[in-house]
């Protein structure tokens, strides 16, 4: 992978753990909240929502827009808490 495009990633990671928090997924995944992400900068928003019920809308980005995924669990979170620029989660 090119180095300069891993280094222009902004990466904001969403951790719900494995509880159910759909309103913290629903407001992340506000239009107003991701265009003041992708104003302060950030390019890409992923989101773990466990056992959530609400499904984010998933964007590739192609217009210009932040990047999002998501998805409900993952054996280690370690890697995306590492590529993250900003971590939001459910304490």
């Amino acid at each position: 992978m090119d180095d300069k495009l891993v280094e222009s990633k902004r990466i904001v990671f969403v951790t719900v753990g494995t509880t159910s928090f759909d309103s913290l997924v629903r407001v992340v995944d506000s239009d107003q909240v991701k265009e003041a992400l992708s104003e302060k900068g950030y390019t890409h928003l992923v989101i773990q929502m466990g056992r959530g019920s609400y499904i984010p809308k998933k964007s590739s980005g192609e217009d210009g827009s932040l990047v999002v995924d998501y998805f409900t669990f993952s054996s280690s979170i370690a890697d995306y808490l590492r590529s993250a620029s900003l971590v939001l989660s459910h304490a």
